[in-house]
Parts: C-alpha cells; sequence; structure tokens
C-alpha cells in the first residue's frame, strides 16, 4: 500500500522522509494554480526560483519573469502571479522564470524527492491519475504562507488525500493526513464558500484580485501536471 502523508508547512520537511517518494507541493492561492494554467496556455517549461534576486539574474540574460512578493507584481517582472496574465497569445511555446512568495520556495524545499508534482484545484483529477500512475508514497507540501500553515492549502491536501484514499493502493500514514481529510469532509459541499473566509482570501479581495480567487477554486478544469525534471517544470506525456 502506498502511504500518503502531509507537511502543512515547508518550515517541516525536515521531518519528512520523502527522497523514494512522490511530492505534490500546492500553492493554492495562487502559484501551483498559476503553473497549472500557463502549461495550459502552452508554456514550454518554467525555471521556479526562491528568490527575487535569481529571477532578477534571469532577466538581464533575456528570460521572460514572473515575480511576486506580498501579493503584487515585482517592478522588474514581466508577469504577477495571477493566472490570468499567462495567457495564450503570452506565454505559449515560451519559457519562463517565476518566483513567488511561498510556492517556489516550497519546490525548491522539497525536489529532492522521486518525482515532484505540481498540484492545485484546478488540476485535480489529473493530479490524481498521475499519482496512480506512478505508484509510489505520497508526500503533500502545502506551501502555506511565511512558513506558517494556510487554510486553502490544508484544504486541498485533504481534497487530493481523499480522492486518493478512494482508489485502491492508497492508506493514511499520520494524522495530518487524517486531519486533512476531516477538514476536506466538513467543507467539501461548499468549500468555495468555506475558504473565502480565510487570510489569503481576505487579501486578495483587498488587493483586486476576488477574479483570480474564484478561478483558483475551479475544479478540475485542467487535464495537465507539471512535473519538475532538472531545474524546469514541464508537462510529461506518455510516461511514467
Amino acid at each position: 500500500m502506498n502511504r500518503i502523508e502531509i507537511c502543512f508547512t515547508p518550515a517541516l520537511l525536515d521531518q519528512y522522509d520523502f527522497e523514494e517518494s512522490v511530492v505534490v507541493v500546492t500553492d493554492v492561492f495562487r502559484a501551483s494554480t498559476t503553473m497549472c494554467t500557463a502549461f495550459a496556455n502552452g508554456v514550454q517549461a518554467i525555471i521556479p526560483v526562491a528568490t527575487e534576486a535569481e529571477a532578477l539574474s534571469y532577466k538581464s540574460m533575456g528570460y521572460l519573469v514572473g515575480a511576486e512578493q506580498a501579493t503584487e507584481r515585482c517592478e522588474f517582472a514581466d508577469f504577477g502571479n495571477s493566472p490570468a496574465e499567462y495567457s495564450v497569445q503570452r506565454v505559449s511555446g515560451k519559457m519562463l522564470v517565476m518566483t513567488t512568495s511561498n510556492g517556489t520556495k516550497a519546490i525548491k524545499g522539497a525536489q529532492n524527492c522521486h518525482k515532484l508534482l505540481i498540484g492545485a484545484f484546478v488540476n485535480l483529477q489529473a493530479l490524481v491519475q498521475r499519482i496512480k500512475d506512478i505508484d509510489r508514497d505520497v508526500l503533500i507540501v502545502c506551501a502555506g504562507s511565511g512558513g506558517r500553515i494556510c487554510l486553502e492549502d490544508s484544504l486541498f491536501s485533504g481534497a487530493l488525500a481523499s480522492a486518493l484514499l478512494a482508489e485502491d493502493g492508497f492508506e493514511s500514514a499520520s494524522d495530518g493526513t487524517r486531519i486533512a481529510v476531516a477538514l476536506w469532509h466538513q467543507a467539501n459541499r461548499d468549500f468555495s464558500g468555506f475558504l473565502m473566509r480565510s487570510e489569503h482570501a481576505k487579501r486578495l479581495i483587498e488587493h483586486g484580485f476576488r477574479s483570480d480567487l474564484n478561478y483558483c477554486l475551479r475544479k478540475s478544469i485542467i487535464g495537465i501536471v507539471p512535473e519538475l525534471k532538472g531545474d524546469k517544470l514541464v508537462v510529461v506525456k506518455g510516461r511514467v
């Protein structure tokens, strides 16, 4: 049986042994949703970096850069962290560099694993299938907020764990998984309304990103799963 564990914040990653596991990094509001959208709109690859300085260095070499801190686009960047910015016209066939407040840091912190996937509500169904195909233990890593637990990533981890537990070959490995699944079962009838009360949702609304918020809460509208290969996120087709 493949075991499912949940790391509610990257600050706890050193408590987990995940070198042989499939790791799913989620930053629902908004990095993982934005990455999935960019790939759905034809982006060739995304290079995730942890800091603005790294992103600026790539920018000086001529790369297109998405960079966000504290919900807003960095001054030097071509894109922020809004999925609406990554349209077909702007990203199809392109390779981008991306840094965000939490999501890209979580990716870099969890990259030493068997496979690293990007997950959000928008690609939930495709993500479940991809994990089934890989057939390994699973660690869901919530990007959180500034090293702290956040509601939206925790709820998504419960949604993903619940969907996997409904399949053959998966079992809960910890109380953390049981907590997240219980949270999902409590909220899933109106999970959008539930998450509208979260700290991050309120912050996005205050900064004028309500439409992003609504989009991030759509389920299984994207049929692809970004995967880390070397230093780049790509979409792998036709093989595990």
